[in-house]
């Protein structure tokens, strides 16, 4: 791989995918954390889009996924390549849950909740949500492009992502593009 080309037209804010400014610098310190993702905890509602999408099996294969047995109830799945976590903390909603298993096992998490995501933010760890899972699986060249795009629109008509969540991702994706020294194949976002 090679670096990030810096001539790329990326959105020229600062900061995180969750705030309403970022850089260059925030993208290519995704796929810095896609490189040594490995394992991570993920919550009932990414399972649940990423199973809808239909790439949910794509990732049980390439990351090693945990969650409290409260977020499988919740997914409502059974039988899912997810390894049970106990974490300290009886009376507690399933986020709070998690969020604790996070800062436990310092794991990155995956979740759709703004709120798990800002905790896990200020807490300096790794943090996802199933768009960026998509990107992870062709960063890791477990899907291409065109299987990339299938499964994005698949995506979000069961999920909704704000214009500037979709507009990170799309430059998440030029820079995967730019490191493969590939030109972007896929435009629709």
């Amino acid at each position: 791989m090679r670096p990030l080309n810096k001539n790329r037209k990326f959105s020229t804010k600062s900061s995180s995918p969750l705030s309403s400014r970022w850089t260059s610098k925030d993208h290519y310190r995704v796929l810095l954390q896609f490189r040594s993702l490995s394992k991570a905890l993920i919550d009932a509602s990414s399972i649940i889009y990423m199973h809808k999408a239909g790439f949910f099996e794509e990732l049980t294969r390439t990351v090693t996924l945990y969650a409290p047995q409260e977020m499988l109830d919740e997914a409502g799945f059974e039988g899912l390549p997810i390894s049970v976590v106990t974490c300290h903390g009886s009376r507690m909603t399933n986020d709070h849950r998690l969020v604790a298993c996070a800062l436990e096992r310092r794991l990155p998490v995956i979740s759709e909740d703004k709120k798990v995501l800002l905790s896990m933010e200020r807490e300096g760890i790794a943090y996802f949500n199933s768009l960026m899972m998509l990107h992870f699986l062709h960063f890791k060249k477990v899907i291409d492009s065109e299987t990339l795009a299938a499964y994005f629109h698949k995506l979000t008509t069961s999920a909704w992502y704000s214009n500037q969540i979709l507009e990170f991702g799309k430059n998440v994706y030029y820079s995967i593009a730019d490191l493969e020294d590939e030109s972007p194949t896929w435009t629709k976002f």
